[in-house]
């Protein structure tokens, strides 16, 4: 008798502990699906500089006057403003729609505020996001309000401690370039004179590269900090705030868990910038203004 309790007491320990393991399974399982995005994108680490602070910091280093200028803005003499959206895509982040733990890297949405609204802008793409959405990233080039630049193939770091993004030698700049180049010539059929530096992360050596290959830097003076942010007021906030004249602001294309509140936002930001006389333009048409 004592022995047959002792069998069904093993029993229900043996039950208990299957049941505890896959509770934790579940809990540690359901962590890692919410948390996986901040494991592998771009984040801002504790010792990360900001977007600014870290561009300044690396022109601050540049010890050659003939490398090309990087362009964060247009002249500060005339009301335009230049939209600009990334579309980034890191093998990291295809891997994870192939696993279809995201629904998409595409937010259809802002194209449609941007058609509804009636105004223009630039959209830096990577080889990764093209290659991926090749029918929407036609339908962009084919916009005639939209201008379509290169921000490289993969969206790697070209330097160290680069929002924790996978860092790329200096020997791979330009196949990491090129590679996007040609991945949008094909797709769009358009090949971009201007590139933007994932990240916003650079140094001479990359600058060389930039010069060789004849394109042009854009980076922003407004960083508008969608990225990971669920608060649209505090994007409205960041760029109502700093926006003037010449100002290249810097959004996200991707929506999902990297940029969930982009549009939400823009649908404000765009009748403020009106109202307050800019004219939205791109990229092209904001550098090609000449003097007051």
């Amino acid at each position: 008798m004592a022995s047959k309790k002792r069998h069904i007491h093993k029993k229900r320990l043996k039950k208990i502990l299957v049941w505890a393991v896959l509770a934790l399974a579940a809990v540690f399982g359901l962590f890692f699906y919410k948390n996986f995005n901040e494991l592998i994108f771009p984040i801002l680490p504790r010792n990360q500089l900001s977007p600014k602070q870290l561009m300044q910091d690396q022109k601050n280093n540049l010890s050659e006057n003939d490398l090309p200028a990087i362009i964060e803005h247009g002249s500060r003499y005339r009301y335009k403003v230049a939209l600009t959206f990334d579309a980034d895509m890191t093998p990291a982040m295809q891997k994870m729609l192939k696993l279809n733990l995201i629904k998409s890297w595409y937010n259809s949405e802002i194209k449609k505020t941007l058609d509804r609204e009636n105004v223009k802008a630039t959209v830096f793409l990577t080889g990764l996001w093209v290659q991926t959405y090749p029918n929407e990233a036609k339908e962009l080039s084919s916009d005639p309000l939209i201008e379509i630049g290169n921000h490289s193939y993969s969206h790697p770091a070209f330097t160290k401690n680069c929002f924790r993004l996978p860092f790329i030698d200096d020997s791979q700049d330009r196949n990491e370039i090129l590679s996007a180049q040609v991945e949008i010539k094909n797709i769009t059929g358009q090949t971009p004179k201007y590139f933007r530096f994932p990240g916003g992360c650079f140094d001479n050596n990359d600058l060389k590269v930039i010069k060789d290959l004849g394109l042009i830097v854009v980076h922003w003076d407004i960083a508008s900090s969608d990225g990971f942010n669920k608060d649209p007021d505090t994007i409205i906030k960041k760029v109502e705030s700093r926006v003037q004249n010449g100002s290249i602001i810097t959004f996200h294309l991707q929506g999902g868990s990297f940029a969930p509140k982009t549009n939400e936002a823009l649908v404000k930001i765009i009748p403020y910038l009106k109202k307050r006389g800019y004219q939205l333009v791109t990229i092209s048409e904001l550098l090609n203004e000449g003097s007051p």
